[in-house]
Order: structure tokens, then sequence, then C-alpha cells
């Protein structure tokens, strides 16, 4: 009996540790390729890789997909391990018995799976016709701003060397370029911020910027520069609005590497001349806890940089409470206030959800005589885009989510047919675009690229 058990667990011991080997092989294997590209990125300072290379290793350690994707070098070596023994056992009609049941089979029946799955995402009856008519076919932007001083804004990623991406914000009205420089920030609650605030990074990114400016200049746009801080460790789902520190010197210390990267890309959006700068975006807990420090910074932010000043705000903090905004030019909001109660909403429904956001935005314009502007507001591709339009569109999301090209279309016609009609309203700065030709349309995500909602925004913006 002994002899039996142990002849039994050894093939399981030996298939083990064959997984193993080829499991760990295949994560060093992207480990490896994650630090040969950074240690051959001229443009990384050679003191900040080791940094750089730990945050990413984390952001894959922590990505659910990357385990799925670590799987696949493995099952392809016992599919062909296994066909490889259909034909010494059976020759060439075991092979191709193995191939058949093996591959053709489970690729078929993948294959029909996510055919399903597709017919289910893209069920939506939505028949749009597409004005032309509305779009922007000159050399340059309309520069609908010096008429009415609304912001026709879009918040642009990635954006190349090369005009395509201009061309078509320009043909569809859009006049305002947003730039989002992320600084990241290891935890919520001690001051570990990092990021290119040196001389090499500031050097880099003025001459990226001030290659796209010159572009963009051609055309005419405006630019505002808005960065975001990106929190790398999120226990319980904090995010950046719930930055605390705990003692006061943590403070002190948060809020002097918070400067330093602010003032440096201030002085960047000074050099290449851009039109309107943010000085934070949805940091609540440091705004409400120390607006004296946030004051103090956006008087050091006055002193090299002389645009315009916002700070963005998330649409559900009690805006009414916030004591920067007598000190900026705008009242800026991140305006991802719900809209409707149930998925795919009606345009009736959407446009009497804006206007129960009424009372406060008309509030705050009058407390402070300060026009409101939306400093971020987008929907996703998804039939509840009115009811959470603030939901991330996640890798799950994408998979399986219903895809709603109306239901976005309808949030954007609902905007424009409310807010931005009003007097105090000083335009929106829209999320997002993703620069390379990356969207056909056919996903879920907040990207209008390809989709109904993109012709819906060139007729708001004009």
């Amino acid at each position: 009996m002994s002899k039996h058990n142990s002849l039994s667990r050894t093939p399981l011991k030996s298939k083990i540790r064959t997984f193993l080997v080829w499991y760990g092989a295949t994560v060093l294997g992207f480990i490896l390729i994650i630090l040969v590209v950074l240690l051959t990125d001229k443009d990384i300072q050679s003191e900040r890789i080791l940094n750089i290379f730990w945050l990413s290793i984390k952001g894959l350690l922590s990505a659910t997909s990357f385990y799925l994707v670590s799987l696949i070098p493995y099952i392809i070596f016992v599919l062909l391990k296994s066909l490889f023994k259909d034909f010494k056992n059976r020759g060439w009609p075991g092979l191709l018995k193995g191939v058949s049941l093996k591959t053709i089979t489970p690729v078929i029946f993948i294959w029909g799976s996510l055919q399903l799955i597709d017919e289910y995402r893209f069920g939506e009856q939505f028949e749009y016709e597409w004005d032309r008519s509305v779009e922007n076919r000159s050399d340059s932007i309309r520069n609908s701003f010096a008429l009415d001083q609304k912001q026709r804004g879009m918040h642009v990623m990635d954006l190349e060397s090369d005009t395509t991406d201009l061309e078509i914000l320009k043909v569809n009205n859009v006049e305002w370029l947003t730039f989002v420089p992320f600084i990241s920030q290891q935890d919520y609650d001690t001051p570990s911020l990092s990021g290119n605030s040196g001389p090499r990074g500031i050097k880099r990114r003025l001459r990226r910027w001030q290659n796209t400016i010159e572009l963009a200049d051609k055309y005419g746009f405006k630019v505002m520069v808005k960065p975001h801080i990106w929190l790398n460790n999120r226990p319980g789902n904090v995010w950046r609005s719930s930055i605390r520190m705990t003692n006061e010197e943590d403070w002190q210390k948060w809020f002097n590497q918070y400067s330093t990267f602010i003032l440096a890309h201030a002085r960047i959006a000074e050099t290449v001349g851009a039109e309107q700068f943010c000085v934070g975006t949805e940091l609540n807990v440091s705004v409400m806890e120390k607006p004296e420090l946030w004051l103090e910074l956006i008087k050091e932010v006055r002193k090299v940089y002389s645009g315009k000043l916002t700070y963005a705000a998330n649409w559900d903090d009690d805006l009414e409470d916030i004591q920067l905004w007598d000190a900026l030019d705008f009242i800026g909001i991140q305006a991802y206030f719900p809209v409707a109660k149930r998925s795919a909403p009606d345009l009736e429904e959407l446009e009497a959800g804006w206007k129960s956001h009424y009372p406060l935005l008309e509030a705050l314009n009058q407390k402070f005589n300060k026009p409101i502007l939306f400093t971020e507001i987008g929907y996703k591709t998804t039939r509840n885009a009115g009811k959470e339009p603030w939901e991330w569109d996640t890798f799950n999301h994408r998979f399986y989510k219903r895809i709603s090209h109306k239901t976005q279309a309808l949030c954007y016609e609902a905007f424009f047919n409310t807010v931005w009609q009003q007097p105090w309203f000083a335009g929106a700065h829209v999320w997002e675009w993703q620069a390379r030709g990356t969207s056909d349309g056919n996903n879920n995500s907040f990207t209008l690229e390809g989709k109904p909602a993109l012709n819906v925004l060139a007729k708001g913006y004009r």
C-alpha cells in the first residue's frame, strides 16, 4: 500500500514541479523585460530606475490579468507535450485526433462563447444619423471661446508628433487641450510623492509639450495643464481624495513635495504658453484640513505662472466650504454628477437630473462670484453611464458590460441642453481622448473616438 501510494504521488509531484518551473520562468521573464526596458530608456534618470522598477512590479503583481496571462506558456507546453505523446503512441491518426479534440474543439468552443458574449454586449439597437454639417472643415478652430468665453476642452493622452488627432479634434469643435501629467504617490497616508521634477525630467517634459503645442498653435488650440496624483497603493479602495497625513510633520513634508511638483509644472506651463493651470485634482481631505497651506501654494504658483488658475474639486465634495475659490479664477468641478436613477434612461430623465443640480451650482456662483468650470466630465459607453458616471472602466467591465452608444450620446446631449446654456457656466473639459487611433468605437470606455457621442459633442461645442 505504501509503495502504491508513493508511486501514485510521484507523477503529481512531478507535474506540480513542472508547472512551478514554467510559471516561475514566465513571471521572471516579464520582470526581466521590464528591467531591460527601464535600463535602455535614456530618458529615465538612473537614480529613479530602481523606484520605477519596484512600482512597476507592484502594479504587475496586483493585476489579476497578469496571473492569467502567465499561464499561457505552461498551457502551450502541456498541449504540445500531449500532442507529441499522441503521435508517439498512435502515429498520424493519433496526432490528428489529438489536434481535433485538444485544439480545434476548444478553439471553436471559446470562439462561440466569445460570439455569444459579443452578441450580448453589442445587442443594443441604436440608429444614429451623423450630422456632418456641424463639423469644422476649415484650417483652424472656430475660436467660439472669443464669442462666449466657454471652454470647449478635451483631455488628451499620448499625442504623437503628427497632427492626426489634432485634426480630428478640430473638426469636432474642440478648442482646448487638457494635458494630464501624473505625479506618483506610494501610500495615501505618508509623504511619498515621486516623479520627474528634476532638471532632466523637466527638460524632457518641456521638450515634449513644446513640440505638441507648436503643432496645436497652428490650429489655434488653447491648453490647460491639470496634474493628477496617481496613488499606487489603495487599501480598501482609498483614492487621492482620501490622502491624509497622520501628523503635522508629515503634512508639511507632503506639501513640500507636492509644491515642488506643482511649481515645476507651473513653470513649464508658463514657458510653453498654456492659458490655464489646475493647482490640484480631487484632493478633498487636504483642501478641507489644510486650506492655509493650499492658499500659500496658490500664491507661489501666481509668482511663476501668469495664466488662469483653478482647482478641480470632486462633484460630491463640500463645494461651498472649500476656502480656495476666492484665490482662483474658476470654481473647478469634476462633474460626475448622477443624472439618472436607472440604466438606459431617456433624454427627459437626464435633463431633469441635470436640473436637479442647478441649486448647488447657482449657489456656488453667487456666493463666490466666480464662473463654474467643469474641469472634467465624461460618460462611459454603458447603460448605467448617467446613473454612475464616476464608475471606472475596469478590465471586467470591458469584457462583459453591455455597450450603449445611445446612453453615452444622450448623456452628452442632456448636458448641452441644460448646463451648457447657463450664464454662470464657463465650459467643460471632457474625459477623454486616447490618441493614436486606439478606439474603433466598439468598447464601453470613456473615449468618444468612433462613437455617436463625438458628433453630439461637435454639435454642443459648436
